[in-house]
């Protein structure tokens, strides 16, 4: 399977400053110049990848959905998802989002549903009852670090000492997460500075893919993953602490 590139937490690159130019190139991705221009030389995924070989945590690609995309959204010729599905490669928006803005307001654009566990459950991971937000914290520990847009859209929503962080773009200096039951984890770390510093980690190359490193570094899109079933979100089940020995060597 095909990642898309990430709709919830967007990551191309620069793609606020400049859409892509494809000016002289038309043959590149099209099989014909326009206006016949409707088939591609290979999947459209495929097309992608040369420029964006890593996503980051994504929405499943190569999938045929559960539920029927609002006008504008295509699939591809088999009923699928693509990156082009959510994305203009044509466009001048930011990230080349069709309709919206990035974030939850993108995602209910399909998923109605949507309530702030960020998945479609029948009650929120988030209420009091469930998750006491206020003892969750981050704490930034190098001031000239910065941890990934993921991660500060993340933050926005589970460290109530932080509250909304509108301008993710901002530096904030990489840290360490407090979970609020006693476990905490750094985030914005490089992971193999860390690897040859301190040992006791496996090398990156041989990391479960599952879990994911935004420029190679630890992010909270590493460990959790919005499309998870568990409800915790983990991008790998905690049984027999498979999570943690994913990374470290003990």
């Amino acid at each position: 399977m095909v990642s898309a590139v990430i709709v919830l937490l967007p990551l191309i690159p620069a793609a606020k400053k400049t859409a892509h130019n494809f000016d002289g190139r038309c043959d590149t991705c099209h099989m014909a110049s326009p206006p016949d221009n409707k088939h591609f030389v290979r999947e459209i995924d495929f097309l992608c990848t040369p420029c964006h070989p890593q996503t980051g945590p994504s929405h499943p690609s190569g999938i045929k959905p559960s539920m029927k995309p609002p006008a504008g959204f295509q699939l591809d010729w088999a009923g699928r998802m693509t990156c082009a599905t959510c994305h203009d490669v044509h466009g001048h928006g930011e990230f080349l989002l069709k309709g919206q803005k990035p974030g939850k307001m993108f995602c209910v654009n399909c998923h109605k549903g949507l309530n702030t566990s960020h998945s479609i459950m029948p009650e929120s991971l988030h209420t009091r009852e469930r998750m006491d937000v206020t003892k969750m914290s981050f704490a930034v520990t190098d001031k000239a670090g910065d941890i990934d847009r993921t991660s500060k859209e993340c933050l926005g929503c589970h460290d109530g000492a932080l509250g909304s962080l509108a301008d993710v773009s901002s530096n904030m200096g990489s840290g360490v997460w407090n979970h609020g039951n006693g476990v905490s984890h750094p985030i914005g770390v490089d992971y193999m500075d860390a690897y040859r510093k301190r040992g006791k980690l496996y090398p990156i190359y041989s990391v479960n893919p599952a879990i994911k490193f935004y420029n190679g570094k630890v992010g909270c899109g590493s460990c959790h993953s919005v499309f998870a079933g568990d409800k915790f979100k983990l991008a790998l089940p905690m049984t027999g602490s498979a999570l943690c020995f994913a990374c470290h060597n003990l």
